[in-house]
């Protein structure tokens, strides 16, 4: 079987997870065409997402301009498919947080897409993020294309269901991946009970060679490590601040952060 996973900006550090679920599902014997929207060119330093650029055609990589010969093709050929997408993306800016004009680019990269899994032959997409990722798949959907899926991680789209359109996304799509049983549980707020079984709990999983390393001994004092991308949704400046209490209670403890990001500066400025 063939399918298509679509991702906003693929690889990247911080997006693992999804090359490992892109490479257990090729273990498994299917088939799987990567599609991104930007990533060719960032400073990566892994050798499995060097080889997963290769492996990866990008939408935006042409630029917009890029864009206008499928958009054409998709007007001519089939008229009355592109209005109703074109009706879908104007419907999908309203109330939204990003510009109108931005939703017109996101049916240009959707005819694009389109045209890419034809060729390829693939018999489904899915897509990771419910935020425009979802929003190219649902409009590909719109113009003819495959069915879809999409991975809901949160916590961006539990912020702003609404102003993402997240319900209506959730209405077309095959299925829908919630990460954990809270994310489940957050995409049911928003979604008619009767679609609640298409809303199933995939988690973000490991390589059995993770488990299967070296095990070192415990270090003389409590240590704690945390590995993840420097940023809001994290929340590394709690651990910071618990960390402070058990100091004030006379606990020896080390925290050890893992990573990088925008909130690198603030975070120095709390531990100091």
């Amino acid at each position: 079987m063939r399918v298509a996973y679509l991702v906003n900006q693929y690889p990247k550090v911080s997006h693992s997870f999804i090359r490992r679920e892109i490479l257990a599902l090729e273990a498994r014997g299917l088939v799987v065409h990567r599609f991104a929207l930007r990533g060719w060119d960032d400073a990566l330093s892994d050798a499995e997402d060097l080889l997963e650029r290769k492996r990866t055609r990008y939408v935006l990589r042409r630029g917009l301009f890029g864009l206008m010969l499928p958009v054409f093709a998709f007007a001519l050929r089939t008229p009355w498919k592109f209005c109703k997408a074109l009706a879908l993306a104007l419907r999908l800016s309203r109330r939204a947080d990003r510009p109108w004009p931005l939703h017109l680019v996101y049916l240009a990269e959707a005819c694009q897409l389109v045209q890419w899994l034809r060729e390829v032959g693939a018999k489904h997409l899915h897509a990771h993020f419910g935020t425009n990722s979802a929003e190219v798949a649902l409009l590909g959907h719109a113009l003819g294309g495959l069915g879809y899926s999409f991975t809901v991680h949160g916590p961006d789209e539990f912020d702003k269901p609404g102003a993402l359109h997240l319900k209506e996304k959730v209405e077309n799509a095959r299925f829908v991946v919630a990460i954990s049983s809270y994310g489940r549980s957050q995409l049911y707020r928003w979604v008619d009970h009767m679609q609640w079984p298409e809303v199933q709990v995939v988690h973000c999983g490991l390589e059995a060679s993770f488990h299967n390393g070296h095990v070192s001994k415990p270090p003389d004092v409590q240590r704690l490590v945390c590995v993840g991308r420097i940023c809001e949704q994290k929340g590394q400046l709690l651990l910071i601040q618990a960390l402070a209490l058990l100091a004030r209670r006379g606990t020896t403890c080390q925290l050890i952060l893992a990573g990088d990001g925008e909130m690198r500066t603030g975070v120095e400025m709390l531990v100091a």
